[in-house]
């Protein structure tokens, strides 16, 4: 079995090379890497890879919000160039981690992937989240170690997304689901790669994988990626105004104030409800990812 990840990046110097060395680790065979436009040294770490052999590279400079076409077209070369029976289409600031192992330590997602029918695999994500103050005080690894408990609160279906207020912080609502995919049959990967589609039709299945998601790392990487979707969203009017609905919202407000400390207010909650939520059983801890970074 050949195992291959695509990955997108853009200004990630903070957390690609943990993504790298993390899939590397658990059975990814091969990385397939779209850099548009980093000017904070993710080439160089991208570069660092593709020359020990492990990933190929690729500059996409656009602006635009072209993201299911450029993720396809890795996809595509995954399969067709490097074998790839699997496909991973991932995002630098995710980790899909297989289950534990009988050691109590991740295993390998070619052990998860061995035997299965389905081509689209349903793997559930997890937002990684701490106080503002916390994350502003400490490393990523180091606070984002709390995740929402089990309870279903999906995201709110806005009248006007734009402007009506959120009931509690974005990053605690339920995130959707992504997919891992078989390269045989593959017409497209849907935008955000939350579904794929393939010729024949193609069935899915749930995946125990867990995709563990640290969206904000720091205040000024969360205003510069605000900042960048935002107007990659403006220039393409082709796209629906509920796709990345709140990166739209947060841009508004970024624009309007010149600061983006209400949306940054508004993506994780204060020490104050973040307490509240802790009592109500809403959070719990989870050390698993700080604790197998700092492995590596």
């Amino acid at each position: 079995m050949q195992l291959a990840m695509t990955l997108l990046v853009r200004d990630e110097a903070d957390i690609v090379r943990e993504n790298l060395e993390f899939h590397l680790a658990r059975g990814v065979d091969h990385i397939i890497a779209t850099d548009n436009g980093s000017s904070d040294g993710t080439v160089e770490i991208l570069e660092d890879y593709a020359r020990a052999g492990v990933l190929t590279l690729f500059h996409e400079p656009s602006r635009d919000f072209q993201k299911e076409i450029w993720v396809t077209r890795m996809a595509f070369l995954a399969r067709d160039e490097f074998g790839a029976d699997w496909i991973l289409n991932n995002d630098a600031d995710e980790f899909w981690r297989p289950p534990s192992g009988p050691d109590g330590q991740s295993g390998n997602l070619k052990t998860v992937l061995a035997g299965r029918t389905a081509k689209l695999l349903t793997c559930q994500r997890y937002n990684m989240i701490c106080a503002i103050k916390d994350l502003e005080k400490h490393h990523w690894r180091d606070s984002l170690v709390w995740r929402k408990a089990r309870r279903r609160q999906p995201l709110p279906n806005l009248a006007d997304p734009l402007r009506d207020r959120l009931l509690r912080p974005y990053f605690m609502y339920d995130l959707p689901s992504k997919v891992m995919v078989r390269s045989e049959g593959l017409v497209e990967v849907d935008r955000g790669c939350h579904n794929a589609h393939f010729e024949p039709p193609a069935s899915r299945e749930d995946c125990e994988i867990s995709i563990y998601h640290f969206p904000i790392r720091t205040k000024a990487e969360f205003q510069a990626s605000v900042a960048q979707f935002a107007q990659a969203l403006a220039r393409d009017q082709t796209v629906s105004p509920k796709t990345s609905w709140k990166y739209r919202r947060w841009g508004q407000m970024l624009a309007e104030e010149g600061s983006i400390d209400s949306a940054f207010a508004e993506a994780l909650p204060s020490k104050l409800k973040f307490w509240y939520y802790l009592v109500r059983g809403d959070l719990v801890r989870d050390w698993t990812m700080r604790d197998e970074l700092e492995a590596l």
